[in-house]
């Protein structure tokens, strides 16, 4: 079982399925955001405490909880066949994110808020040396950890190589790449990868994609936090297939 806290994280959650609820912990009542999620949970009948804010930081240490917290079931990752069917979709551009090594729970949670509103069909992520979801991941993402489909891989380059043989161009990512994101043709089933804080995509991976791009800067400032690349690069991807 899981802990999340937030308004916008339970009300997003509550919102796509309810069934992840046990029980939920509240402090302020008389906020008119949380009391919209009271009237809901007490129509659902899920079980609701009213608590003293103390207890609430004791669970989840010093963070914005806005005095509301939920247990919730631990998310279920999606398997292989869901990634053999979705390759095997016809008539559909697909658009999937291999997130490789990301340690920072906060940049995790950011890069699922943004694939999630890019409308992202999965996303891929390795089993060892990745940050786990947790309650700041849930935070961060606004929800989005638990609705969005993610497959936990212990080899991300065997999972390359099969899209790559179903025809989804691989997109790696690299602040010294030559081929700028505004140039290159997006416009088709791809997978983007984004490399690790630290060192970026390893090079194994490196050498297994189709292209290699980078975000133009107007400084010397070359590195662009990696959500905020994740983000702008989703949705240069949407722009170009004109999907708003």
């Amino acid at each position: 079982m899981y802990v999340i806290y937030g308004i916008n994280t339970i009300q997003t959650l509550l919102n796509y399925n309810y069934k992840y609820f046990n029980n939920v912990l509240i402090s302020k009542k008389n906020n008119k955001r949380i009391k919209i999620i009271i009237d809901k949970l007490n129509f659902l009948k899920i079980q609701i405490s009213f608590v003293n804010e103390k207890l609430i930081n004791k669970i989840v240490g010093n963070v914005v909880h806005q005095g509301i917290l939920a247990y919730v079931n631990k998310k279920k990752y999606v398997d292989k066949l869901f990634l053999t069917n979705l390759i095997n979709t016809k008539n559909k551009l697909l658009l999937i994110l291999i997130l490789d090594s990301i340690i920072d729970p906060h940049n995790l949670g950011s890069c699922l808020r943004s694939a999630y509103s890019a409308n992202v069909d999965l996303i891929i992520i390795p089993k060892y040396n990745s940050v786990k979801l947790n309650s700041t991941v849930y935070k961060v993402s606004s929800g989005a950890a638990n609705i969005i489909p993610i497959l936990k891989v212990s080899n991300l380059n065997n999972v390359i190589k099969v899209l790559k043989n179903k025809g989804i161009k691989i997109i790696g990512t690299d602040d010294k790449s030559n081929n700028i994101l505004y140039k290159s043709n997006l416009n088709k089933s791809l997978a983007l990868v984004i490399g690790s804080e630290s060192y970026g995509m390893r090079n194994s991976i490196y050498h297994n994609c189709d292209e290699v791009i980078n975000i133009p800067t107007r400084n010397d400032m070359t590195s662009i936090n990696l959500s905020v690349a994740t983000g702008i690069i989703l949705f240069e991807i949407v722009r170009q297939r004109n999907l708003f």
